[in-house]
């Protein structure tokens, strides 16, 4: 709006003083001028309604104009100004112009001044108010564009044989353009809808402003399953077909401005511009009824098994990484659910919520960026220690205590936040990896990472593998990584697609824990598992039971034939240490043999024992 307004008011002033230049005995003359003129005056004015709309928008501020607050704050003075045009066809108020074609000021040409200054003064009050939640570069270029404009407009008003306003707005409006943020970043490409990032961006602004609002959560729960059935291809254009409808929705079913954006793989969040629980309520009733029938995609009728639920700030959360995890809760909750629409206040889940405190903290802690990446040093039959390492996260409790939270989450599901963590620790492994083996493709340094089956069964999970990789500066041998026994064995059709296409790229896959879960021996020979990781419950059963040690021995055995290597995890004795051996194990691993180290000190280690033996 901003770029049209003053494109507009350029080409019909540049018109405008080409005809005055220019005169021309014709009948169309002094109409045409006056058309200009008054394009030029609204659209002049439009420049000023719309840097204000581009302040409110950096700050995610939003007026219902339908209110009578709304219309007064930002449409009154145009629609006062574009009044004042129309009147002045009839009667000159504002301008006119002489039968040669000079402009003439008439005596209400101040009203446009004073609606100029109101938009601009609006706006500086805003910056003013939330300085910050502004960036600084933002700031500075909004205050300039208020100060070169204003300048023009003061020196044109008293020289106004110069016509220079317009030209000062030209530039600020080129300025304004250096703050705007790439929409790239801010969009999902696949279904071309605000994404999470963006969400997120507007959450924190009003958290910061702490202006109470509401949100209504929209939860697609067969997706993987419609994968399964119809490919990932038409799923992706099932979830396409509702974020078309979800965008329109607000506007569609009850007339109410409202922002979709994607919150994770299957669920869409709906901010609602209005402070009317009812309202959001009443459209959380309409999405959920719209659910409950079916969508036509590609010649098929598919239907679609959702829940809707509406949140708000801040009666059910205080932080985004609480409403991450009430949202994580209440979407598994409520999955099983027959009520497509959810009133959440209704629902008892205090039990999970106990059990999603670590799932909290972790949240927390990556917000905070406090998240420390730890290497736990892996030691080999024939080297006794190699210069492979675990990647283990901790985090910190409010004490200032390091957690390991993976070891204290319920296995209930994955979260967003595991998700997260995985790709946090990914990271900084690769960025670790990338400064000890430096930038030798062939460095002797690598790290196992673990995922979890949310991760690795993501439709674009390879991409975000290689990002980061690219970003880090790493290479794909470098990395391993490690899926619990479970994982493999359950996962879906996509996620099998993104361990062979990993393959490819020559990172390692390494089987977790394996006899704790439920296994799959034929899985693991059809993907390219390079290695297992033996289950601690296994050794340590084989120490006292003479039946055990031969069952634990034909496991290690079976991989040994079917060349995938062997590691006895989480070692906690030397009798653990000394069983492991005696198996055959070719990796072992544990507390016992070396605890966690910062990466500097993992180095260190390594080194010192190569050189001290």
């Amino acid at each position: 709006m901003l770029f049209f307004a003053a494109c507009m008011a350029t080409i019909s002033e540049c018109i405008e003083s080409t005809l005055q230049l220019h005169p021309i005995d014709a009948p169309w003359y002094n109409p045409f001028e006056m058309i200009c003129g008054s394009v030029y005056f609204l659209a002049h004015l439009g420049t000023g309604i719309s840097y204000l709309l581009y302040i409110m928008s950096v700050l995610d501020i939003f007026f219902d104009i339908k209110t009578i607050k709304g219309f007064f704050a930002l449409y009154f003075g145009f629609f006062l100004g574009t009044l004042l045009v129309i009147v002045n066809w009839i009667h000159p108020i504002l301008f006119h112009y002489t039968k040669e074609g000079l402009y003439q000021r008439d005596s209400l040409i101040i009203m446009f001044y004073l609606i100029a200054f109101y938009y601009m003064g609006f706006g500086i009050a805003l910056v003013l108010k939330y300085d910050k939640l502004m960036r600084l570069k933002t700031k500075v270029i909004v205050l300039a564009y208020v100060g070169l404009t204003l300048f023009g407009i003061i020196f044109q008003y008293f020289n106004p044989d110069i016509l220079i306003e317009n030209f000062y707005s030209a530039i600020s409006v080129a300025l304004v353009f250096i703050t705007l943020q790439n929409p790239g970043e801010l969009v999902d490409e696949n279904l071309n809808i605000l994404n999470r990032k963006a969400f997120f961006e507007g959450l924190d602004l009003k958290i910061k402003r702490n202006i109470p609002y509401y949100t209504v959560f929209v939860s697609i729960d067969n997706v993987r399953a419609l994968s399964s059935e119809i490919g990932y291809s038409q799923a992706q254009a099932v979830l396409k077909k509702i974020a078309d409808y979800l965008k329109r929705a607000g506007r569609k079913e009850i007339r109410l401005t409202t922002y979709t954006y994607r919150f994770s793989d299957y669920v869409f969040a709906i901010m609602v511009h209005s402070d009317n629980e009812k309202k959001a309520k009443e459209l959380a009733k309409a999405l959920a009824k719209r659910t409950e029938k079916s969508f036509d995609v590609s010649g098929m009728t598919i239907k679609i098994d959702g829940h809707c639920f509406v949140m708000n700030y801040p009666e059910h959360y205080k932080s985004v990484a609480e409403l991450m995890t009430k949202v994580d809760v209440i979407t598994e909750e409520i999955a099983e659910l027959g009520d497509v629409f959810v009133d959440i206040d209704t629902l008892d889940h205090g039990e999970k919520m106990l059990l999603k405190d670590y799932d909290f903290l972790a949240r927390e802690n990556l917000d905070a960026k406090k998240a420390v990446v730890k290497f736990q040093p892996l030691l080999s039959k024939i080297y006794k220690i190699n210069y492979n390492a675990d990647s283990i996260c901790f985090f910190y409790d409010k004490n200032g205590n390091e957690i390991d939270v993976r070891n204290h989450i319920p296995d209930i599901g994955t979260t967003q936040t595991i998700m997260d963590t995985d790709e946090y620790v990914l990271r900084m492994a690769a960025r670790s990896l990338a400064f000890w083996n430096g930038g030798d493709k062939n460095g002797k340094y690598r790290a196992v990472v673990g995922m979890c089956q949310g991760e690795i069964s993501r439709n674009d999970f390879v991409r975000r593998v290689k990002r980061i990789l690219r970003e880090e500066k790493a290479e794909p041998s470098w990395i391993s990584l490690k899926l619990s026994e479970t994982c493999l064995t359950t996962m879906n059709t996509i996620a099998e697609r993104n361990i062979r296409m990993l393959e490819d790229l020559k990172i390692s896959i390494i089987v977790d824990r394996f006899g704790s879960g439920y296994g799959n021996l034929s899985k693991i020979i059809s993907l390219p598992i390079m290695q297992v990781n033996i289950s601690p419950e296994v050794i340590r059963n084989a120490i006292g039971s003479e039946q055990m040690y031969k069952l634990a021995q034909g496991i290690v055995n079976l991989f040994h034939d079917i060349s995938i290597f062997v590691c006895a995890c989480d070692i906690r004795s030397k009798e653990e240490k000394e069983m492991a051996e005696k198996l055959g194990c070719d990796f072992l691993i544990g507390d016992y043999l070396g605890v966690p180290m910062s990466d500097s000190s993992y180095v260190r280690f390594i080194d010192e024992y190569f050189e001290k033996g």
